[in-house]
């Protein structure tokens, strides 16, 4: 029996994306490397809501590297948490925040605040910019559940653009679920 799961994303704050760079796919380290997510204009202190419902699978602070971006204080959701690890999760990632107040294992509704922004883990790059606060946003839509406990899941980024305002439905067979769950096959 098919069973789907309907989502519709809303925008995380109330402010517009930074023209300068801040859209998805747009160059950032002279080239090297591309934008996975969008730059909110976000001043510190502004509200920053869950654009969809779910489970916070990270909350905490993101230390960068030369080859890692530094997202400081960030929160990712999972908005299909109910499905296992063989299923399509689409997840949201919300960096640079100033405070969290959602952390793993909450469940959160759409809208709900679950942090304020700021400029964490951004400081050195955005002097050169002349810009600090914002709000980093991502979409990850991946084809299985990614492990958000060891390591850090890469690919999977797609532009939150596409993402927002429409359904995005995750279809799943619910008599696979359920014989997951009976026999203890895959864990929740």
């Amino acid at each position: 029996m098919k069973k789907t799961i309907e989502l519709y994303f809303k925008k995380p704050v109330n402010a517009e994306v930074n023209k300068d760079g801040g859209k998805f796919g747009a160059q950032r380290d002279k080239g090297r490397r591309l934008h996975q997510g969008l730059d909110f204009n976000a001043p510190v202190g502004t509200t920053v809501i869950a654009s969809e419902r779910g489970v916070v699978v990270y909350s905490g602070t993101r230390e960068g590297s030369t080859t890692t971006t530094n997202y400081g204080d960030t929160i990712v959701i999972d908005h299909a948490p109910e499905l296992g690890a063989d299923n399509r999760h689409i997840y949201t990632l919300y960096a640079h925040l100033d405070k969290r107040s959602a952390y793993r294992g909450q469940k959160v509704g759409k809208g709900e605040t679950i942090g304020i922004s700021g400029n964490s883990g951004t400081m050195a790059y955005y002097k050169k910019l002349k810009q600090s606060f914002h709000l980093h946003f991502e979409v990850i839509d991946s084809p299985t559940g990614l492990d958000w406990n060891h390591g850090w899941p890469g690919g999977h980024r797609k532009d939150p653009i596409g993402y927002r305002g429409d359904e995005k439905t995750i279809e799943y067979d619910l008599s696979d679920l359920v014989e997951k769950r009976i026999f203890g096959l895959n864990r929740f």
